[in-house]
């Protein structure tokens, strides 16, 4: 028999391994820029129709898009990059993932696997690469030959979809990418589910819950999967819901039990001075939600995480339970054991404090209030870090899951635009037809302005509320706090309008609270992407009098 009778099956090759560890990884969409490193990749990604891919400006913006799609969907999305530069943009996003437990996975290249180590002066050579961004992973792993792609994506989709969720990095270098892979795909790794038995003797907690009169919850984003049973402890208890900003979504606002963020801090502070349990849920007690740790807990804090991997917290517990948090919230209180009704008095504190911000002489709280009304329980903002973040952090009421996205994580500047193209992108994919809502000042949103050409490429209906105050208006407020005077926060800003219309995306801008109220419905509901700036100077929360200005006690360790 001729030769010619035989058809060879070509190898796989060493790219073609890694959208296959994607897709087995149940990833199947992903950001990036592709370079002369890593174009093999994207040459299997081109073979891949199943697999979504969206090009974006700057690898710093293809980590946020990733970080924005699971906050508002649920689902991981990669990130890809290459050696040197590009995998060291992704730097900041990696923290604000790693800080949020947020899952992302970060395929990047490196130089040629013969010269690594060497100083030879290769194109985009770093030294150590991987140990520059392992800290900020929860998962590195560089893979020292082809046939280790396949174990390395397994094992990344193990962290991945555990509890304890962050950033992984995958290192490939790229002449593997073109080498063939002789090993066989990995059985999945992937972590199981949760089991439903617990790891603690609950006992003692259940003592302290049943002895405690006027007990508080507090609800941060590490629940996961247990908003229903977390909901269901606090009406056993009767006990008043209190959030992190990144756990917003977790908790209604409109659930009468809902008291608010931590970061209002007064009505915080007054609520847990009567309080004499907190039980704390998959929350991190941060210095932005905690007025720089000056929050005085009670006596007795119960703290429920899933893994002991969960980011750790500078207020010590009484009790940590961990494990299945569903499993725990479920069984911490009988469900035959009557209601507590006894804290209702604290309705008084929440009373209080409606009516002192009804009182407040401030725009920018009357713009929160307005875009709430506005928008659908559903729809979805991302924020930037601005004088008006500030306030949304505290004061915007977030109903539904999934609908609220902050950098808390690391408070960096550039978040906002695009992690709304990424929440957009998780929407269309999904067949969702809630807004996309981007608040950011003029300062944060010039770090990733040039999303903007990313929002048009793909027609996103992100729509961008863009207060101009030009400025850094949280720090001129600080430096006119502590030294009296601003110095070097001014800014000479563009015609963003005009710059906005440059790429293709509507405009309008409005100069007074009054005209935001009338020309913010025709941009809410303008097809396609949309900007609208609001010239304005605002006042920082802690000038109206609607928060108390934290004690500068930064780095101070809790008392």
């Amino acid at each position: 028999m001729s030769s010619s009778s035989h058809t060879a099956t070509a190898p796989k090759l060493g790219a073609q391994s890694v959208v296959e560890g994607l897709l087995r990884a149940r990833i199947n969409c992903g950001f990036g820029i592709p370079s002369i490193h890593n174009i093999a990749i994207y040459e299997g990604l081109r073979q891949a129709p199943q697999f979504d891919h969206w090009v974006v400006r700057h690898e710093q913006a293809a980590g946020f898009a990733a970080d924005g799609f699971y906050r508002s969907s649920g689902q991981i999305a990669a990130v890809f990059a290459s050696t040197g530069p590009g995998n060291l943009f992704t730097l900041v996003p990696l923290l604000e993932s790693l800080q949020t437990n947020t899952p992302v996975l970060l395929i990047g290249t490196n130089i040629a696997s013969g010269l690594q180590a060497k100083q030879g002066g290769a194109l985009h050579e770093t030294p150590q690469q991987i140990d520059i961004l392992r800290p900020l992973t929860r998962f590195a792993r560089r893979v020292t030959s082809a046939d280790e792609i396949p174990q390395a994506f397994a094992d990344a989709a193990t962290m991945l979809r555990g509890p304890a969720p962050g950033p992984a990095f995958i290192e490939i270098a790229h002449d593997f990418l073109a080498a063939p892979v002789s090993t066989d795909v990995p059985q999945s790794k992937e972590a199981k589910p949760r089991a439903p038995d617990l790891t603690h003797d609950l006992t003692p907690a259940a003592k302290l819950v049943a002895q405690s009169r006027r007990p508080a919850l507090l609800v941060g984003s590490g629940i996961h999967g247990a908003v229903t049973e977390t909901q269901r402890l606090a009406e056993q208890l009767c006990a008043p819901v209190l959030t992190t900003t990144t756990g917003k979504s977790n908790f209604a606002a409109d659930h009468p039990l809902a008291f608010g963020c931590m970061s209002r801090l007064g009505a915080v502070q007054e609520l847990l001075e009567e309080s004499d349990l907190l039980i704390s849920v998959g929350a991190r007690l941060t210095e932005f939600d905690t007025g720089r740790f000056g929050l005085k807990l009670p006596p007795t804090h119960i703290q429920i995480v899933d893994s002991p991997d969960y980011p750790g917290t500078r207020f010590p517990a009484s009790l940590v339970l961990m494990g299945d948090i569903a499993a725990i919230t479920t069984a911490l209180v009988e469900p035959t054991e009557k209601p507590r009704s006894a804290w209702f008095a604290t309705g008084d504190a929440k009373e209080r404090e409606q009516a002192r911000l009804a009182g407040l002489n401030s725009d920018a709280y009357r713009a929160i209030q307005l875009l709430r009304s506005a928008l659908d329980r559903h729809d979805v903002v991302a924020n930037d870090q601005s004088i008006l973040n500030y306030w949304a952090s505290a004061f915007f009421p977030v109903l539904e899951p999934r609908s609220f996205l902050y950098p808390a994580g690391s408070g960096t500047l550039g978040y906002g635009l695009p992690a709304a193209i990424g929440a957009a992108l998780a929407a269309r994919q999904q067949g969702s037809n809630h807004r996309i809502i981007c608040i950011a000042g003029d300062g944060g949103f010039q770090y990733t302005l040039h999303e903007l050409a990313t929002l048009k490429q793909y027609d996103l209906p992100v729509k961008i509320l863009l207060v101009n105050d030009e400025a850094y208006g949280v720090i001129g407020f600080l430096q006119r706090s502590v030294f009296g005077q601003m110095h070097e926060v001014n800014l000479k800003n563009p015609d963003f309008c005009v710059l906005a219309e440059a790429y293709g995306i509507s405009a309008a801008r409005a100069t007074s609270f009054a005209e935001l109220s009338h020309k913010l419905p025709a941009w809410l509901n303008a097809p396609g992407p949309a900007l609208l700036e609001w010239r304005t100077t605002l006042q920082a929360p802690w000038e109206t009098g609607a928060i108390p200005r934290p004690a500068n006690t930064a780095n101070k360790e809790p008392e």
